[in-house]
């Protein structure tokens, strides 16, 4: 049997490197197909410590996989990466999901462990808007008020739907909705009296006509009919109780009325950090913050195209530790659809920045973490393309950026609001020219003002810089206007800044 300790738990999988060993089984599988990733094969892998995470592959590799990998089966996977998890049906709340590449090794395991690792919701929470439905969800119930299977057309397509109530054992219903072949598995039992323990795996809620109700996430859920499951027997066995009675369920009225809405930058808002967490419509703000620590989940920087500074594949078969600058070696760009050697690292640096209000990440790429750096990434990297073991080691230049504060322009997109993601994406840094702050010890981050414009490149100004005497600009971002911000004194209350536009001198 293989030891435990050899084996990394899925909590401890970090983007920084890819040299993993993991031990895992797998709870489900599906073939998809979206616009963005094409066909892919996608899984729901759990460790022994209980630890859930979401795996996706290409499609060729599925055969391969599933020999080695079958559904409730253990295996042992070497060599596997981890990219942010978002999108709107997320099969687990862990922040990272897997990827399977072709250079990925795996193994059966001789591991015997036959639980499921159920997280199964509670119809309140679910009702009450607890539960976030950007995640899918494991829930049981007993079908109540069976209705009979349909075929309804859904965009010009004939597809089979049933729809009951699940009741839990405090007598809580839920309105349900299977779609398909989940429908079809209950055609036998439809306009029989009987009782039917129902658990659905990977559910989605979603809102349908006021209420909230479960379905079936496309192929991404799995149906038990009476499930024979060690973990439900005493659940299964209350479910079951002919006595169990229906409550009754008052049905939440209307939906959120989110409409987007687009800014320029000297027109973007400032919010707070926590305003901006909730805000409930995707857009462009800017905050005041200042960096609390680097997230050193992620490494600091990504080898990319010099030509697209997108990111760059390692070819199969080449070893890359032992190479170095100066040896160029090629890389695959997807882009430029061909291999390449003009590659160089590039800035992804994942803060953790705080106001008065809250803690929040943020992600700035390429050219808007060197503004805020202030030297090439290239300066700062040691030349080898060897995974980095020790991502604590950071250079001086991104360590001193700590207890530093900055005005950052900031999207807030659909994930943030939708799927409750707390990173954002710093788009610009906002430049000195135009931030106007008050130079006084008792005055907070949130109370800060600006009406900034931005820069992408170059050095940028920290507010801690900027005094109300003097307000130095990069030279890429002077313009002909200046500003002369009036001194305030007192901090005992907010006051107003005006901004004053000084003529320019004809003589000057």
């Amino acid at each position: 049997m293989s030891k435990m300790t050899t084996f990394v738990p899925l909590t401890k999988l970090r983007p920084f490197k890819d040299n993993w060993r993991i031990q895992v089984k797998c709870l489900h599988s599906w073939k998809q197909n979206t616009p963005f990733a094409g066909d892919t094969f996608e899984m729901v892998l759990a460790d022994q410590w209980g630890n859930k995470i979401h795996a996706t592959s290409k499609r060729s590799l599925m055969l391969r996989i599933q020999r080695v990998l079958p559904i409730d089966s253990w295996g042992v996977i070497e060599h596997v990466t981890v990219t942010p998890a978002g999108g709107q049906y997320r099969t687990t709340n862990y922040k990272y999901k897997m990827v399977i590449a072709e250079d990925a090794v795996l193994s059966r395991s001789d591991l015997a462990d036959d639980r499921n690792f159920l997280s199964l919701a509670n119809y309140e929470e679910i009702e009450n808007g607890t539960k976030k439905q950007a995640f899918l969800i494991d829930v049981i119930g007993r079908i109540h008020e069976l209705g009979d299977v349909q075929t309804v057309q859904v965009s010009a397509e004939d597809r089979k739907r049933v729809q009951f109530r699940l009741l839990d054992a405090e007598g809580n219903n839920l309105a349900c909705c299977l779609w398909g072949t989940y429908a079809e598995q209950l055609e036998p039992f439809a306009g029989k009296d009987q009782t039917i323990i129902c658990l659905i795996r990977f559910a989605k809620i979603k809102e349908f006509r006021g209420e909230l109700q479960i379905t079936n996430a496309f192929d991404a859920s799995r149906l038990f009919l009476n499930p024979m499951i060690p973990e439900l027997t005493q659940l299964t066995e209350r479910l079951s109780n002919d006595d169990l009675s229906v409550a009754l369920v008052q049905k939440p009225s209307g939906k959120k009325d989110g409409k987007k809405h687009l800014y320029n930058w000297n027109d973007a808002e400032i919010k707070t950090i926590s305003e901006a967490a909730e805000s409930t419509q995707v857009e462009i703000c800017k905050i005041i913050c200042t960096i609390e620590a680097i997230d050193t989940d992620w490494s600091w920087f990504y080898i990319g195209c010099n030509r697209h500074q997108k990111r760059v594949n390692k070819i199969p078969n080449v070893d890359y530790g032992r190479m170095t600058k100066k040896d160029k070696p090629l890389f695959r760009c997807e882009h430029c659809r061909s291999n390449i050697n003009t590659v160089g690292p590039k800035f992804k640096l994942h803060l953790v920045v705080k106001d008065d209000s809250a803690t929040c990440n943020l992600m700035l790429l390429g050219s808007v973490g060197k503004s805020i750096v202030a030297v090439d990434a290239e300066e700062l990297w040691d030349g080898s393309y060897e995974e980095i073991e020790d991502p604590e080691i950071l250079p001086e230049p991104i360590l001193s950026l700590v207890g530093k504060s900055f005005c950052f322009g900031i999207s807030i997109t659909s994930d943030n609001v939708t799927n409750g993601s707390d990173t954002f994406v710093v788009l610009e840094v906002c430049s000195g020219d135009k931030v106007l702050t008050i130079e006084t010890d008792s005055q907070s981050n949130s109370d800060m003002v600006t009406t900034s414009s931005t820069m992408s490149s170059g050095s940028a100004m920290m507010l801690d810089q900027i005094s109300s005497d003097e307000c130095p600009t990069p030279i890429t971002k002077r313009k002909e206007d200046n500003y002369d911000l009036q001194d305030l004194t007192s901090s005992s209350k907010k006051q107003c800044i005006k901004i004053i536009k000084q003529e320019k001198n004809k003589n000057d």
